[in-house]
């Protein structure tokens, strides 16, 4: 999936889908991802994104290679949730997020008392299953990245439902935003899951 969109065009895609587009101010983020139409497992083939306006009012829009999906580690297991692995189900989470810490470092982690929608994947077969009934139990859904030491070139244990940068550096980039935006407007943060053919 190779993907290239505006600010204007993904402000056009949210206003289609009813979704809020926040416009006003500098580094007022709009945090999403864009899960490809392509269902493959363990693959880094979907994106995390950013637009904002910078200090100068100018419209900057970065996308990061990352995993929407849990990776095959999760799926394959018969462990966890009775009801099996978690799949974000697109669509607009507000205020789901904040500034903390997945395991030893900073990330954006689950707000306590937020539900996310999910699918959940419990028939151990290692195939996505992207479809079924919607739960609201999940905890622990977090953005993060996968190592700060080594190349990471599937998602493994990286996701069990989290939405997963590709490169630590990526990571960093975007760490760095979400501070700056955060010294402004707080240190909560929505996201959005959009899929491949929303942008179509």
């Amino acid at each position: 999936m190779g993907i290239k969109i505006t600010y204007n065009q993904l402000s056009e895609v949210f206003e289609k889908k009813g979704y809020a587009f926040f416009d006003s101010g500098s580094y007022n983020l709009n945090l999403f991802g864009i899960r490809s139409e392509e269902p493959l497992v363990n693959e880094f083939n979907d994106y995390i994104g950013i637009a904002y306006k910078d200090d100068i009012g100018n419209t900057q829009v970065q996308l990061f290679r990352a995993s929407t999906k849990p990776g095959y580690y999760w799926l394959k297991q018969e462990e966890g949730s009775i009801n099996g692995t978690a799949i974000l189900i697109p669509g607009q989470y507000r205020s789901c997020w904040e500034l903390g810490f997945h395991r030893s470092y900073e990330a954006l982690v689950q707000r306590s008392g937020f539900s996310f929608k999910t699918w959940r994947d419990n028939d151990s077969d290692g195939v996505l299953d992207m479809n079924g009934p919607e739960f609201n139990d999940v905890t622990g859904l977090n953005l993060h990245t996968t190592s700060f030491t080594n190349e990471v070139e599937r998602v493994g244990k990286y996701s069990a439902g989290c939405q997963v940068i590709k490169d630590d550096l990526d990571f960093k980039i975007l760490l760095s935003l979400l501070k700056k935006s955060s010294s402004i407007y707080g240190t909560r943060f929505s996201y959005t899951l959009l899929e491949e053919e929303d942008l179509i």
